[in-house]
């Protein structure tokens, strides 16, 4: 005899049912967006130089960092009622992301205390120019760092530039106070305790792949930037960030439309990058096409530049560069342009294999009336353009103002950048000890601050210490636009946070996999308790 089919009659979900899953839908989301807005809070948040996160300013004193919301505070502005008059002051602007800014700090605080400790009515203030963009442009700031002073009761700054006010027997002098500040202790030079090539070595082999978190030791050891492991996509992603970024706080140092001069300078950057970067940077490509076809509206003014990038850009931007700087975004404008101009460098070679060739010399043109009017970092600036306009690394016999049809011409451009980034690294490195009163660099650390690193590319360097600059094309090439893995260095200051960017993107998707885990779960528990009724 046949076996007859039951038929099974599903009755929906009771309305208790419905809403228990709909509860706790409610709940997942609501946990998972303040989770977001956390990680995004502490990533893309206002940046300052004298000012911790947690509140505590003292070792700032008696800098003040101003943190109001106000667009114009009374020590800038004169109030429009009551009859308040400004105290003798400082007011430094100055930009998180400028290396030279971030090495002025120390001089900037000891100022500070040697000056109030002989006239305490003398203030000192701070203005971040990233999270009060607006008090920058109106008080007229094009580089970074800049100093204003001020007498009392006076909102018109005086005629003295931060050259002019080194000491602070200066200050007193300038803002008219008789006397002469107390030298204070003699500050004395860091003991110079070199360790050992293997030392350096096995030290910088924990801290390449930016998880370690160094010792005191191990930090005195590392004084020089070490490299780590990342991803091309990661370099396309930070060279991304970075021209982002300059969109919204470099183009436009003043109110009102930009001036002829640096209109072009910017449509011509703009029409580099439309050509060399690579197809895989789509977000940058539609944010460069769209400018540039809408380019005098573009060049109006900040609101209608931002409203054209906005079209393909972030709503609301976090910046958080991924492998430059070990969380501390305060670096990562820096390093992600480098990169970006690197991209652009290897991709002009690119680029001139299958079109019609760009004039090397006219690529490293570009770049530099980009870098003259649009990279504030005030003493970075003008020593590229110093290096640029001397004709440093046989820039202008390497270099061709006619279009070529060797691929060995056109290496020259990444090659020349090459150099020239390692040059600046090298000062830069002398200047951040020199900073924190520590020896100069040796040779080893001098070598050391060059890129690529011996163990990054082995074939790169000669057996007299020189380079095989064959291998270091291919290494640039395979670093910037092939997709292989490659190093990339990293500030040693920025390794005292830990890769923050990395675990908060890493914990973004940890969250995301537990909640989705956690809604199916229950969703399916609460699908069981549901009672079904058969029909014989």
């Amino acid at each position: 005899m046949p076996r007859t089919k039951r038929a099974v009659k599903r009755v929906p979900p009771s309305g208790d049912s419905c809403l228990l899953v709909a509860w706790i839908f409610v709940l997942v989301s609501a946990v998972v967006a303040l989770v977001y807005l956390a990680i995004d809070a502490v990533m893309g948040g206002p940046q300052y130089l004298y000012h911790k996160e947690d509140g505590d300013d003292s070792t700032y004193a008696p800098v003040i960092e101003y943190q109001g919301n106000d667009t114009k505070p009374n020590w800038l502005y004169q109030p429009d009622a009551g009859d308040f008059s400004p105290p003798p002051r400082l007011v430094e602007f100055y930009a998180p992301w400028c290396p030279h800014c971030r090495h002025y700090v120390p001089q900037y605080i000891k100022l500070a205390k040697k000056v109030t400790a002989a006239q305490p009515s003398i203030q000192f203030y701070a203005v971040s120019c990233v999270a009060h963009k607006d008090v920058c442009k109106d008080q007229g700031i094009r580089s970074y760092p800049t100093v204003k002073v001020f007498a009392e009761g006076s909102y018109e700054k005086l005629n003295v530039t931060r050259k002019g006010i080194k000491d602070a027997n200066s200050i007193l002098e300038v803002l008219g106070f008789e006397g002469t500040a107390a030298d204070g202790e003699k500050e004395e030079e860091k003991p110079n305790k070199m360790a050992s090539k293997s030392e350096y070595e096995a030290v910088h082999k924990k801290l390449r792949d930016g998880k370690h978190k160094p010792s005191d030791a191990e930090k005195a050891i590392a004084r020089v930037i070490p490299y780590r492991v990342h991803d091309v996509h990661d370099a396309w992603f930070d060279a991304a960030e970075s021209f982002e970024f300059a969109l919204k706080n470099s183009i436009y140092m003043e109110n009102g439309p930009l001036p002829k001069e640096k209109a072009t300078a910017f449509k011509e950057w703009l029409e580099l990058l439309a050509k060399s970067l690579p197809n895989q940077m789509f977000r940058t490509h539609g944010i460069v096409n769209t400018i540039l076809e809408h380019f005098a509206e573009a060049t109006s003014g900040q609101k209608k530049l931002d409203a054209l990038a906005k079209e393909h850009a972030y709503e609301e931007p976090k910046w958080g560069w991924r492998t430059c700087t070990y969380g501390d975004n305060k670096m990562g404008y820096t390093c992600g342009l480098w990169q970006l101009f690197h991209i652009m460098s290897v991709g002009v070679v690119e680029y001139n294999t299958h079109n019609p060739p760009i004039p090397t010399r006219h690529v490293s043109e570009t770049l530099r009336n980009y870098i003259d009017h649009f990279f504030q970092c005030d003493v970075c600036r003008l020593n590229f353009l110093d290096m640029y306009d001397t004709c440093a690394f046989d820039g202008c016999h390497r270099l061709s103002e006619q279009p070529s049809t060797s691929e060995k011409d056109w290496q020259e451009l990444p090659l020349w950048l090459w150099e020239t980034h390692n040059d600046v690294n090298v000062r830069l490195l002398g200047e951040r000890l020199d900073a924190n009163k520590e020896a100069k660099p040796n040779g080893w650390e001098s070598q050391q601050a060059r890129y690529p690193a011996l163990f990054a590319c082995p074939n790169c360097w000669r057996p007299d210490g020189s380079w095989e600059e064959e291998e270091v094309f291919k290494f640039l090439r395979s670093m910037y636009w092939t997709g292989n893995i490659s190093y990339l260095k990293t500030p040693s200051e920025d390794l005292l946070d830990g890769s923050r960017v990395g675990a908060f993107h890493s914990l973004r998707w940890k969250v995301s996999a537990i909640v989705f885990a956690v809604v199916a779960l229950l969703g399916h528990l609460s699908s069981k308790r549901i009672p079904r009724k058969t029909k014989k």
